[in-house]
């Protein structure tokens, strides 16, 4: 890698020696962009592929499902839902690559989980309603805060003020009893140089799996003070979720077989005869939980803090930020075993008893705080970034035991059988240089990111293993440099260039589930992005070309820890390589197209699959260890592609005139592996499309025009594909002659509708 910083020191030392002296017109620095945000973003022609949607765009998109579905219609963007119709728990994989690889910031600062490094938008109802703008960046991109990028990086930018006094409210609805409400207000830019917006939101939905219930709701509000020079913006985002679980998905048996065979595998599987006949009944809508209180309650609180002054040529900002979260999941368990529960047998006459039915809680109570220093500096053709956080998160893990068929088991109405503490520090630190030839034609960019974590855990964990995780066998430092080169063709199109190296560290099941030696080494990838643009008056076009290739990525292979839970293990070499296209076409002053396509390739080079055999009886277990050579990566679509038909059906002889939209959207995802063998787990190939309608019934006042009006209807899954957008599977053997692959699938809803009534004032 020293050998990538010398040429782009060189490259830099170039760029500065150029002749001619004209500047390209287009931006190299975005000033009027909160500094938080920019630190974060890539630029018009930074080196890296990325994606912005403005809040037009956004809106389009807005069905009131979880923000995942905003993005939906971006390049290599793949979304599920647990409940079937986007409220609830869900989900995206961007290039293949999971939540817990994707590198999420809301105005600059990490929400990514800083324990399991996953996002949970279900924490953050309504969220792409208060969102100015969103950024992905695909690939490692430019330098961010928190986890590692290792599949892309998505910018959420909250941050933006109206200057005029005036706000929303919108209602409404759709199927599954679908119920959404919002309103938002804005005071306008005062003399004092203070204005204030918030928003308040509420989403119900039963969802479309059986009992997958959610009730969601948030509030947002933002001050913000303006200065020569300077400004200063406070907010907070609060969320509120109470959702009905359906994680464990449907088994394969109840999407294609009879009664019999589905009764048959639910005695053999250990279903209650109540969540057999629920297979037979609901089919691909089964929801495996019948407890009529298995939700996830959980609330969470972002406060920031941003503030900015221009001192000189410098742009100086300081962040501070303090997120709090607290929730239990509850659940039922029927005929566990006391010991499980650090709870003694107990005796009732001349019987003694070890198991009992009972409830229990599973709370989550954390704390993430901390600072972000930057500073900008410009010249007429260069730019310096510098930036540094600190960042906090302690986390308690404790459960609880609130109810108990024998009143005698537990010693209190809230007995505790598990508690752990968790304490991550995350310490970055980067400096970027960008540097343009005096003719505006070439331009180059250096990046070195440091970035130090520490965890330590310790406590007893749900299973009643005790955890002992010492801070210094969780000590990671990492260094990630960036080049890369952007060089105009014309006015037109471009090409660029970049390699960019990230790290990320194992999570906290690693460490808390994994015996030693198995999770102690952290995740490498370097990326390499090649891409070419072209952006005329009336069509576009781009390519961008990927190799991410792995070192000690961390996959499931089938090993399980002493105690059944699941383990990753590294494996020394892995790689995504693929294409991706994009395109747009002004056909007509009423029509629009757009399409995106992304032909990839995965592979693991090599890793060792872990069978267990239980032997005939089930009584003892022995391991088989396959080896497996050049296997694709789980979860990863070899064809990706859609496409978006926009007409204005009906154009507005006056701006004070009625508008309306059509559009057509559709995405085809191929067939995808539900494990890192290649074997028959197979998530099957789908197609689902979407139909808007947008009516706009704008009015006149005071000489403005305002779209005051405006009713969207969205028909999900218009063509009612019957699909699964998400799945998992698992194998076992029981002697030499029975060998099990156990495949289970998350259905998505069929043809189904939303819609929203907006009204601006």
């Amino acid at each position: 890698m020293r050998y990538l910083l010398l040429i782009a020191t060189v490259f830099l030392t170039a760029l500065g020696q150029a002749q001619t002296t004209q500047v390209a017109p287009d931006t190299l620095f975005r000033f009027l962009e909160p500094a938080a945000v920019t630190a974060v973003r890539a630029t018009e022609r930074a080196p890296f592929a990325a994606e912005t949607l403005d809040a037009e765009e956004i809106s389009d998109r807005n069905t009131g499902q979880d923000l995942p579905y905003v993005l939906r219609y971006t390049p290599s963007v793949v979304v599920t839902s647990d409940a079937g119709a986007g409220v609830g728990y869900t989900g995206l994989r961007i290039r293949g690559t999971d939540p817990t690889r994707i590198n999420v910031t809301l105005n600059g600062i990490p929400i990514n989980d800083s324990e399991s490094q996953a996002v949970f938008w279900v924490n953050m109802p309504d969220l792409a309603s208060g969102t100015d703008d969103i950024q992905v960046q695909r690939g490692v991109g430019t330098s961010t805060l928190g986890a590692g990028a290792f599949g892309a990086t998505i910018s959420l930018n909250t941050l933006g003020m109206a200057e005029e006094a005036g706000g929303s409210m919108m209602v409404g609805g759709g199927s599954f009893n679908t119920f959404r409400t919002n309103l938002q207000w804005s005071s306008g830019r005062m003399q004092s140089g203070w204005a204030a917006e918030g928003r308040i939101s509420t989403v119900q939905s039963d969802g479309w799996v059986d009992r997958a219930s959610s009730d969601l709701s948030g509030f947002q509000l933002a001050f913000n003070r303006v200065w020569e020079g300077g400004s200063m913006s406070y907010t907070i985002m609060s969320g509120r979720e109470r959702t009905y679980q359906s994680w464990w998905g449907v088994p394969e048996v109840a999407l294609e077989g009879t009664p019999e065979e589905i009764q048959g595998w639910g005695d053999a599987n250990g279903y209650s005869q109540q969540q057999i006949d629920d297979l037979i009944e609901c089919g691909r809508q089964a929801n495996y939980y019948t407890y009529q209180d298995e939700v996830d309650n959980y609330g969470q609180d972002h406060q920031q803090l941003h503030l900015e002054h221009q001192l000189g040529d410098w742009r100086l900002s300081a962040t501070g930020h303090f997120t709090h979260g607290e929730g239990y999941f509850e659940q039922f368990k029927a005929g566990d075993d006391l010991a499980d529960y650090n709870l003694p047998e107990v005796v009732q006459g001349s019987d003694t008893v070890s198991t009992t039915d009972l409830v229990r809680r599973r709370w989550l109570d954390n704390d993430f705080y901390g600072g972000v220093l930057g500073a900008e500096r410009r010249w007429d053709r260069a730019a310096l970034t510098l930036g540094g956080a600190w960042n906090r998160y302690e986390g308690a893990h404790f459960g609880e035991v609130i109810w108990a068929r024998n009143a005698s088991v537990a010693p209190g109405p809230a007995y505790r059988y598990y508690d752990g503490d968790g304490i991550k520090v995350d310490r970055n630190a980067f400096a970027r240089f960008v540097q343009r030839s005096m003719d505006g034609r070439l331009q180059a960019q250096a990046e070195l990111q440091y970035r130090g974590v520490s965890y330590q855990a310790d406590g007893t964990d749900n299973d009643q293993q005790v955890i002992d995780v010492p801070r210094d066998s969780a000590t990671f430092d990492f260094l990630n440099p960036k080049v890369g080169l952007d060089y105009r063709l014309n006015d037109e199109e471009r090409l660029f260039f970049s390699v960019a190296v990230a790290h990320k560290e194992p999570g906290r099941n690693d460490f808390i589930d994994a015996p030693a030696g198995y999770a102690d080494r952290a995740e490498r990838l370097t990326d390499f992005e090649l891409g070419w643009r072209r952006n005329t008056d009336s069509y576009a076009w781009g390519l961008t070309a990927y190799h991410m290739a792995y070192r000690d990525q961390l996959i499931p292979t089938g090993a399980l820890n002493d105690v059944g839970a699941a383990l990753r293990q590294n494996v020394p070499n892995s790689s995504r390589t693929g294409v991706e296209m994009e395109f747009g076409w002004q056909i007509s002053d009423a029509l629009e197209l757009g399409a995106q396509a992304t032909l990839s390739r995965s592979r693991i080079d090599a890793f060792t699959e872990v069978i267990y055999d239980y032997g005939v009886n089930f009584d003892e277990y022995n391991i088989i260890s396959v080896e497996h050579q050049n296997t694709e990566i789980a979860f990863s679509p070899r064809v990706l592609w859609g496409g978006q038909l926009l007409w204005h059906a009906v154009r507005p002889a006056t701006p004070a005139g009625i508008a309306l939209d059509l559009e057509w959207a559709t995405q085809h995802v191929s067939d995808q592996f539900m494990d890192n063998t290649g074997k028959a787990a197979i998530l099957p190939a789908y197609t689902v499309s979407q139909l808007r309608a947008s009516l706009h019934m704008p009015t006149a006042k005071d000489g403005k025009v305002l779209d005051r009006t405006r009713l969207d209807v969205w028909v999900e899954n218009a063509l009612d594909a019957e699909y699964s957008a998400n799945g998992y599977t698992y194998s076992y053997a029981a002697g030499p002659d029975f060998y099990a692959l156990e495949n289970f699938y998350y259905p998505q809803a069929g043809r189904h509708i939303n819609v929203a009534l907006t009204y601006k004032f």
